[in-house]
């Protein structure tokens, strides 16, 4: 319903009733044969909203406020819920987001695929559904001459000053008050602004493991300005004081030149400690556990019990013999690769990075494993001049989905089997359409890494057709 005539137009506000949610969490609800999808909500809530686009079949609005709830709205656990775009889903019961992750699984790969009737398996739960992050990324910001630390608030690059947060551990609001009071009460330090170009701190990326008792701290700055580098070594003296105070194992500063707000840096110095954190994965299904390094830049999976759950998963749909020459595409640091590598003849892995190349070699070294090999560089060129056939492929591309060169090589060597572990249903879906010319899916199970979110991990198992 609205209260206004359906010829609306951009910047106009309406109040409309949520009808259900679209793949990635976005709400919707339809007006007089047009789709209006809106950033968030739940379904059978009334909104109100502002329409930012319009096209000649749908249209896009925010949500400017709730007029009422929907019948089985929850009350969000966070004080900063609805202003932080840290969670999606605080208000919806968990049992009710992994319904809704389903649905987006399976509606992607019907939409996109055009694989009807498949039978989708009940997404495996987080073992936590708060507290469950090993890392969090907060960026720096200014309010009124004070200094803020915390997350973007809801689409805007405002950074919300986080007084509480349930994602990750206590002990990471723990160290995000200490640097908020250390950096209010040292002047040399400012906060960078990236509608000026101006100021210097930028990133706090905490890092805990979950099993081994470790944290990793890192400060991504831009260049020291001042005279006799009072801001660098106000950097060091924060590093001491995390280290005495806060129990911090691995304190990092890295310099990030380019304006793009990304929490990287193009040079990293290790200020204290080691240079890596080492995870261990305990599995359900017996397997051995998994010891795993991963340095600051590292890519590693941020639920670390629901990435056991995960790999687990994805190893027995392999269904490994022994004999199987493995691949591992998109490894990391080498986690599937080295889950697999017990029950296979020989696994290779491929990765860009040369950072997660080197910890996963040290990964096999720690392992004891000793039946992989590990190569840096793009995952098409690696392919194109890798002269072994493999019977199983596991690929774990990032959100983009594989290049369709990709795809073309891989299917070129018809191994009899493929695992495609994805972050994104939708461009998971996309390959699948291709890859379906050769083999037919025979599982999907989604696995929850991301509770009060709208974001879901899927495996989908294809065996070449006969």
């Amino acid at each position: 319903m609205t209260t206004k005539d359906s010829q609306f137009a951009k910047g106009d506000t309406l109040t409309v009733t949520i009808d259900t949610l679209a793949t990635g969490g976005k709400a919707l609800t339809r007006l007089d044969g047009m789709v209006i999808f809106m950033d968030r909500g739940l379904p059978g809530q009334t909104v109100e909203v502002k329409i930012t686009k319009k096209k000649k079949r749908f249209a896009e609005a925010v949500l400017s406020k709730v007029i009422s709830d929907a019948p089985d709205q929850i009350t969000p656990r966070c004080g900063h819920f609805g202003t932080c775009g840290g969670c999606l889903w605080q208000n919806m019961e968990y049992s009710k987001q992994l319904e809704w992750k389903k649905r987006f699984v399976s509606d992607s790969l019907s939409r996109i695929a055009g694989a009807q009737d498949l039978e989708i398996n009940d997404p495996i739960p987080s073992p936590d559904t708060f507290y469950y992050r090993n890392k969090m990324e907060f960026a720096f910001g200014d309010k009124q001459g004070d200094i803020t630390v915390g997350l973007r608030r809801y689409g805007t690059h405002n950074v919300v000053d986080l007084q509480e947060c349930y994602l990750q551990t206590e002990h990471t609001m723990e160290i995000l008050d200490l640097v908020r009071e250390f950096v209010n009460s040292t002047p040399a330090l400012t906060a960078y602004d990236p509608n000026t170009r101006r100021g210097y701190l930028r990133f706090l990326v905490i890092r805990e493991t979950k099993h081994t008792n470790q944290c990793m701290v890192q400060i991504i700055t831009c260049k020291d300005t001042t005279n006799g580098d009072q801001q660098h070594r106000a950097i060091r003296q924060l590093g001491q004081l995390l280290q005495e105070r806060m129990n911090v194992t691995t304190f990092i500063h890295s310099l990030r030149t380019h304006t793009s707000q990304v929490a990287y840096g193009e040079k990293t110095y290790v200020v204290l400690g080691q240079k890596s954190l080492t995870e261990v994965l305990s599995f359900e299904n017996g397997m051995p556990s998994l010891s795993l390094a991963s340095h600051a830049d590292g890519f590693f999976q941020v639920n670390t019990d629901a990435t056991a759950r995960l790999y687990g998963t994805a190893i027995d749909l392999a269904e490994l013999s022994g004999t199987e020459k493995v691949w591992d595409l998109y490894c990391g640091v080498g986690g599937i690769a080295l889950s697999a590598a017990p029950n296979a003849s020989e696994v290779f892995g491929m990765e860009i990075t040369p950072q997660a190349i080197a910890s996963a070699n040290e990964n096999a070294k720690i392992n004891n494993i000793e039946n992989v090999r590990f190569v840096s560089g793009d995952v098409r060129s690696a392919l194109e001049n890798e002269s072994s056939k493999p019977d199983v492929v596991f690929v774990d591309p990032p959100r983009s989905g594989m290049n369709q060169e990709v795809v073309d090589l891989i299917m070129e060597r018809t191994p009899q089997r493929i695992i495609y572990v994805s972050c994104d249903p939708a461009t998971q879906a996309r390959d699948i359409a291709t890859l379906s010319a050769l083999y037919t899916v025979t599982a999907v199970q989604p696995v929850d890494l991301f509770p009060q979110t709208a974001h879901i991990e899927n495996i989908i198992r294809l065996d070449l057709t006969n």
